[in-house]
């Protein structure tokens, strides 16, 4: 796989942008669900177009969740939609951003909801490359919104 898929535990990855012509390659690769955590219009030239990422991946039999939000604004809301998702069943999820930090924070955020501890978190972020700590509260505190 050309891909960069950077594994933050055992099913979920992130990864910078895709392309519409990535998605199936990722489906052939076993993952069901691609999640797309980068606005529309964030970059000049280069960006595809969400709508154009969604009819790949439905294309390719992926099922595509769209919550886009720039640096650290993630909501609480979005994370219990990832959370949800994790929860739903076991198939290996694709979220994607520009260089996959928000994509790794909205992982994080959604598997504190879900019960794993910051340290866990910490962790499977590190190993994909991603460094949290400073972020850590922010994580807490929106796992903490997204029960409510």
């Amino acid at each position: 796989m050309s891909l960069s898929l950077l594994p933050v535990d055992d099913r979920v990855s992130v990864s910078g942008q895709l392309d519409p012509e990535d998605m199936k390659e990722i489906a052939a690769a076993g993952f069901t669900a691609v999640v797309n955590n980068r606005p529309d219009g964030e970059a000049f030239f280069g960006q595809p177009k969400t709508a154009d990422l969604r009819a790949a991946a439905e294309a390719a039999g992926l099922q595509f969740l769209d919550l886009p939000f720039s640096g650290p604004r993630a909501t609480p809301d979005q994370v219990r939609a990832l959370a949800d998702l994790l929860a739903s069943g076991d198939g290996r999820v694709l979220a994607f951003c520009k260089s996959g930090m928000r994509s790794a924070l909205l992982w994080g955020a959604a598997s504190l909801a879900n019960g794993r501890s910051i340290n866990e978190v910490l962790q499977g972020a590190r190993k994909a490359g991603q460094e949290l700590s400073g972020i850590a509260d922010l994580m807490v505190g929106l796992a903490q919104a997204a029960r409510r």
